[in-house]
């Protein structure tokens, strides 16, 4: 089990970091898209043995970096992340996956690869471009989901901060507060102490790259009263 949390860990810091660090903007998207065709078969393979009651994890690779050794209301857990996905690219193969029995909950992180200060995430169009793919993706898993929770976006570390906007860490969380008060789902925030403040930058420690938190288990365990509450009818 080491290995495997080892081997997604690994995963999960070269495409998301290659996300931030690479060259064309173009690049590092098929990067993702790519790695994500690559992830279907494992994913698809995990939903199709999965009992009904099962917590499935959506989002890039703050959602691939949760241990599926994890029992969230002692539930199974079906990881579904994709590093270096962004939105759009999540919402595309989400839409490739089959789910032959019903979740009790989805989990959504998703964002972090929508901050890339050159694809210049402060402009308006590029800002709804990320709530409508956060809808698509929404729309999936209620259809699959009895709940879904989405956790708001992370905050990065300072060592990031000429490569992701910090600055609309704060907008986008509220896009996928807006999208969450259209469809019925739930947000929360579970890296509340890991912020500094408003400025969307990590506090000293949090981080264990720049990108990725230092601990995943403690998140997954501040998500666990919205996963857990009673189903909606």
């Amino acid at each position: 089990m080491r290995r495997a949390v080892a081997a997604v860990a690994a995963a999960g810091l070269l495409v998301g970091l290659g996300w931030i660090l690479g060259g064309s903007v173009r690049g590092p998207a098929l990067d993702a898209r790519q790695y994500g065709q690559g992830r279907l078969a494992a994913v698809q393979q995990h939903l199709d043995e999965a009992p009904a009651g099962f917590v499935f994890v959506a989002g890039d690779s703050q959602a691939e970096l949760q241990s599926p050794a994890q029992r969230p209301c002692g539930l199974e857990l079906v990881n579904g992340g994709i590093a270096g996905a962004n939105a759009e690219a999540y919402a595309d193969f989400l839409a490739g996956l089959r789910f032959p029995r019903r979740a009790r909950a989805a989990v959504l992180a998703i964002g972090t690869n929508d901050l890339v200060a050159k694809n210049r995430p402060g402009r308006a169009e590029n800002a709804v471009r990320f709530e409508a793919a956060s809808e698509r993706i929404l729309l999936t898993l209620t259809r699959h989901a009895d709940r879904v929770v989405v956790a708001a976006l992370p905050p990065i570390g300072r060592a990031l901060g000429g490569r992701l906007d910090a600055s609309s860490v704060a907008p986008y969380s509220a896009r996928l507060r807006a999208v969450c008060a259209r469809l019925g789902c739930r947000i929360a925030d579970p890296y509340a102490s890991l912020r500094d403040g408003e400025t969307g930058f990590a506090l000293p420690g949090a981080m264990g790259n720049g990108l990725h938190v230092a601990a995943y288990r403690p998140v997954m365990q501040a998500l666990e009263a919205e996963i857990c509450g009673p189903t909606a009818p």
